[in-house]
């Protein structure tokens, strides 16, 4: 059985009626299978999204869309100022040869494709805020993500920190799991080979980021990065107690990023949580949201851990405070 598209997987999730063209500025290669696209807007202002959506994304020469998450936040898509040359979208997009829409994106050499024309849709309904959203104040958000799981959850995290200074802006714990840099063979780590790394720990960092690329103290929480070999499928069942105490250099060296040699696991989101620590909020949801993207493994081992009641192992999360995105 052939492979559902992009479109078919999508048919029940909302999307605007309007195509919005687009052309290609900036291309960054991550590593050899990330590459992030800057596309200007040129009607600025005109394209409006919540953080957590994706584009449908067609291409010259190829009938089918691609789909594709928005990895910046809504601010990004606003008029030029003194801060930002043009409005834009960013989307992070995996090498991947069998898609048409990705292969054309990432022909060689990159420069080949700058000033292209794209047309692009906004869908989806994995969104920050949550919606509906309920009648109370946001408080705390835990974000799961693994591999390009991380990408929807950028554009929410950038977009908490778009709020900083205003107030009732919510307490964030950020789990990112992610395989090793290929250069973690080779030498040091090189935090600008995963993706969004240097951009998420600038975020919560007490230190501004030599490159700009985020305010010190933007988001107010924890981030906890894990860095797995890519074997197996789901996180680990427990803690391992002897961890090994671990950093990586980010932003260009003035932020020391520590790293678990694991997957995220079911204690670590009851600690976030605030279970089990003996603070008497354990069992106050109000507020607290969850969101998980990833493969689909492990987004459905998360979403049954986090809703299954307590008397069975679970955590006993309303199931409507627990938001996912499967990507395959």
């Amino acid at each position: 059985m052939s492979k559902e598209s992009h479109l078919e997987r999508t048919a029940k999730e909302p999307r605007d009626v309007s195509l919005h063209r687009v052309i290609i500025r900036e291309i960054d290669e991550i590593n050899d299978s990330i590459r992030v696209f800057r596309l200007e807007t040129p009607d600025d202002g005109m394209i409006k999204f919540l953080p957590g959506q994706w584009l449908d994304v067609y291409v010259p020469t190829v009938a089918q869309a691609g789909g594709f998450t928005i990895t910046s936040p809504p601010s990004a898509a606003s008029p030029p100022s003194d801060s930002k040359k043009y409005a834009y979208l960013e989307l992070a997009i995996q090498k991947s040869p069998s898609n048409p829409p990705a292969a054309w994106l990432w022909q060689q050499p990159p420069s080949s494709i700058l000033q292209s024309v794209l047309h692009v849709r906004v869908g989806g309904a994995f969104v920050y805020p949550p919606f509906p959203l309920k009648p109370e104040p946001i408080r705390k958000v835990i974000f799961l993500a693994g591999g390009v799981g991380i990408n929807p959850l950028t554009s929410m995290l950038s977009s908490i920190a778009d709020l900083n200074n205003k107030n009732n802006t919510p307490e964030v714990h950020f789990f990112y799991s992610v395989k090793n840099p290929p250069s973690d063979v080779e030498g040091p780590f090189d935090s600008k080979r995963i993706h969004f790394l240097d951009r998420i720990a600038g975020l919560f960092s007490p230190f501004p980021c030599p490159d700009g690329c985020a305010a010190p103290a933007s988001v107010k929480g924890k981030f906890k990065l894990f860095l797995t070999s890519g074997t197996g499928t789901g996180p680990t069942p427990t803690t391992p107690p002897d961890e090994k105490k671990e950093t990586i250099p980010c932003c260009n060296g003035r932020v020391q990023t520590p790293f678990l040699r694991r997957r995220i696991t079911k204690q670590d989101v009851a600690s976030a949580l605030g279970l089990g620590l003996g603070d008497g909020d354990g069992d106050d949801q109000e507020g607290t949201y969850v969101y998980v993207c990833g493969v689909p493994s492990m987004t459905d081992q998360f979403v049954r851990e986090l809703t299954s009641p307590v008397e069975t192992g679970g955590l006993g999360m309303e199931a409507d405070r627990v938001l996912f995105e499967k990507w395959w």
